[in-house]
């Protein structure tokens, strides 16, 4: 394959800092048995893509663990494979994160030795099943400086999305404009970008020298406006979700109970790979009560559940009813308990009698490895 692929780990970390404080946003389990990782890095290994690279500055342990034999995505190569990068620690060092072209500096190395033509990046907060040859093919037929997947709004957007762009029938972009609102019509970005390795190498260089750190805004968008760059939209019209903060985390995860979603992000063509778990079947007790649920391997169900992604190992105690929830590897909910939109976190511990409830644009969050 002529693609080097790299994963960008945290562009959202702030907005999800419940589930960030002490693991990296690529980390964050979903869907019950994954990461959030695993979709970007599976598209990648279906597209043929076996240079890959994943930029991590900080609370990259988790991330590491999940990664770090790689025979999952058939990336435990002699030459290529996985790669994380995390951040060169020198003076000028901050755990801020200032950007892609910040990012990508420390990735020059990276990019420098790698033998391919073009470089895809790729965010690892937006979830979706695409086959990136296809968008390659965009990018070469179009003959454009660079390529973005992207979705097209059919209703106005409320919440501001990182890249929104107007096209022609031709998809070429004839305007483009940053962390904004999109318009119905309008062209969303799936944080997918595909570029020439040598210019992106130049740009890197010249902008980060300069202390411009953000590559759609600081390169992309000041380039387009002067009309030195061209931009190939590649229309995307399957499912795309966007984890931008808790709320769509939340919702996200729980829509994959719909079936229509759940066909479109889980192709049996082209499968999305993680780390393998051995675990022993669920146990349903004779009393509980489950309806539209995601139910993972080594969970004790003894209560009700009702429309809730539940990851291995949990333990649902008798009397308890969990709705609109997510409930994450080896907690335990205890006998009694009520839960109505909340997340709890990995190994935390919510017991008997506990009752929480919050709302869909308010949830209840338990942190991680917590007693309530």
């Amino acid at each position: 394959m002529n693609m080097t692929g790299i994963i960008f780990s945290e562009m959202c970390n702030d907005n999800l800092n419940a589930f960030t404080l002490d693991r990296n946003m690529a980390a964050i389990p979903f869907g019950g048995r994954y990461r959030l990782v695993d979709f970007p890095l599976s598209n990648m290994v279906n597209s043929g893509i076996t240079n890959v690279a994943v930029v991590a500055k900080q609370h990259y342990h988790s991330l590491m663990d999940h990664l770090s034999k790689s025979q999952e995505w058939d990336l435990n190569r002699k030459n290529g494979g996985l790669l994380i990068l995390p951040p060169f620690v020198n003076g000028s060092f901050s755990q801020t994160h200032r950007g892609k072209l910040d990012d990508l500096r420390n990735a020059l190395i990276y990019l420098e030795d790698a033998d391919t033509p073009y470089v895809l990046l790729a965010d690892a907060h937006v979830i979706y099943n695409l086959d990136y040859r296809l968008v390659l093919q965009s990018h070469i037929d179009s003959g454009c400086d660079i390529t973005l997947a992207a979705t097209c709004q059919t209703e106005a957007t409320q919440e501001p999305y990182g890249i929104v762009m107007e096209a022609g029938d031709d998809l070429r972009a004839t305007s483009f404009a940053v962390d904004t609102q999109a318009a119905p019509g309008a062209y969303t970005g799936m944080g997918v970008c595909i570029m020439s390795r040598e210019k992106l190498i130049q740009v890197v260089r010249d902008y980060t020298a300069r202390g411009s750190y953000d590559l759609y805004r600081d390169f992309v968008q000041a380039q387009f406006n002067q009309g030195n760059l061209s931009i190939n939209v590649y229309h995307f019209q399957d499912v795309v979700l966007h984890i931008r903060n808790a709320e769509e985390y939340i919702a996200n995860n729980l829509s994959l109970t719909q079936p229509e979603i759940a066909s479109a992000l889980f192709r049996t063509d082209a499968p999305i790979y993680t780390r393998v778990h051995d675990e022993v079947p669920a146990y349903y007790g004779m009393d509980c009560d489950v309806s539209g649920c995601i139910i993972a391997d080594g969970c004790i169900i003894e209560g009700s559940a009702q429309h809730c992604v539940i990851s291995r190992g949990v333990r649902i105690g008798k009397g308890a009813v969990v709705k609109d929830c997510i409930i994450m590897q080896g907690s335990v909910v205890g006998e009694g308990a009520v839960l109505e939109h909340v997340v709890v976190d990995k190994w935390a511990t919510i017991s008997a009698g506990t009752e929480l409830k919050g709302a869909p644009n308010s949830p209840v969050i338990i942190r991680k490895g917590a007693t309530v």
